[in-house]
């Protein structure tokens, strides 16, 4: 079994809870369904910090493969035993908490737990030929709800991803930065998100410094390949760093918990999300 074999084995199994490498789906916010619009997490906040604990441990073992191979079939009983940082954990909830506060203050916008599963995104971004499964029962729990989002890569899978899969989807969806604007954010430098301005044709509102590759140029900060390559990502953070830190400012505005994840472990800048500071 190849690495490619193995995210598509990782991905059938995932239809089965929604859920990557049997992660727990983990409510945050109380049920209150009835409103016009409803709060989708897609989970990714909640799952970045199980996926740090991973990869921490990937980088340590010379052979990548032969390690996730022999790790997966123990994924179901392994949480029970490893644990994500509580510290960071409790910040990636209290972001989710805070957007929804805030949200609350600007639109009708409530939640249901029971549609609030991953959005499955990782499978289409590393090739798994079930993620058109995978789409497929998550247009049919989502429907033609009215969704907030707050991270870009689920903001992608949804809007775009899973119609391509069922054109007959019709769910409407926005990403919160339509609702809250980052207009305190002087002091830091803007690490906009690929899949928002690059992929979506989004303008992200802020006041924040903008880096010499910004917009459709801005620079990557490894995320997409942590797991097929965890220190070449890395690398990658390093560089764009590197980049960041050029404007002279210490504080870093990311508006992705992925992006959040890489640029943090590198201990170079205070990391912010936008969410943190809106």
């Amino acid at each position: 079994m190849d690495i490619y074999e193995f995210i598509d084995h990782l991905a059938k199994e995932s239809l089965k809870d929604l859920m990557p490498a049997k992660i727990p789906r983990e409510r945050i916010i109380d049920d209150d369904p009835n409103h016009e619009y409803l709060l989708y997490t897609g989970q990714l906040y909640q799952v970045t910090p199980y996926l740090d604990t991973i990869r921490d441990m990937l980088e340590k073992v010379e052979s990548m493969e032969e390690f996730l191979f022999s790790l997966y079939t123990h994924f179901d009983s392994v949480w029970a035993f490893i644990k994500p940082n509580r510290t960071i954990k409790e910040r990636y909830q209290n972001i989710i908490k805070r957007a929804y506060s805030k949200l609350k203050e600007k639109v009708d916008v409530g939640y249901d737990f029971s549609i609030d599963y991953y959005s499955g995104v990782i499978f289409h971004d590393l090739g798994s030929r079930y993620f058109n499964d995978y789409a497929k029962i998550m247009t049919g729990k989502l429907k033609d709800r009215k969704l907030i989002t707050l991270d870009p890569h689920t903001t992608y899978a949804v809007k775009v991803l899973y119609k391509k899969v069922d054109p007959s989807f019709n769910a409407e969806v926005h990403h919160y930065s339509e609702f809250l604007k980052v207009d305190n954010a002087s002091d830091f430098v803007d690490h906009e998100s690929c899949y928002l301005v690059r992929y979506l044709d989004m303008q992200l509102s802020s006041n924040a410094v903008k880096p010499e590759e910004s917009g459709k140029e801005m620079g990557c900060c490894g995320g997409p390949i942590e797991f097929v390559s965890p220190r070449l990502a890395t690398e990658i953070a390093k560089l764009r760093m590197d980049r960041l830190l050029k404007t002279g400012k210490n504080k870093v505005l990311v508006w992705c918990p992925i992006c959040l994840s890489n640029l943090s472990r590198l201990n170079r800048a205070e990391i912010k999300d936008a969410l943190e500071i809106i």
